[in-house]
């Protein structure tokens, strides 16, 4: 059971630290010059393959037509939805099997 809530912590904080890259991400997209950077290029790197998967379909058409781009917000409901409800379930799930 300690074992399961270990888990629960450490997947948790690394969904809150991909959290705060996203934001630096798309933050850092409003200065091209950080962005070129060594650090930028690496951030980039750890968050588009994530943040791309929501620039397809009908979104891409959206971004497109406004010239906004709000797949790195979407990204984030998604993983605020897994901190906050998917992950508590499924370490609840685990919790009744293991027990």
């Amino acid at each position: 059971m300690n074992f399961l809530y270990t888990l629960y912590r450490i997947l948790y904080y690394l969904l809150e630290i991909y959290s705060f890259v996203i934001v630096i991400d798309a933050l850092m997209s409003w200065v091209p010059s950080i962005r070129n950077s060594s650090l930028g290029q690496f951030i980039d790197r750890m968050v588009e393959p994530y943040v791309r998967l929501f620039r397809q379909g009908p979104l891409l058409k959206l971004m497109y037509a406004t010239g906004i781009d709000i797949s790195p917000v979407i990204a984030l409901f998604l993983i605020y939805f897994v901190q906050s409800y998917a992950l508590g379930w499924l370490f609840n799930i685990l919790a009744r099997i293991f027990a």
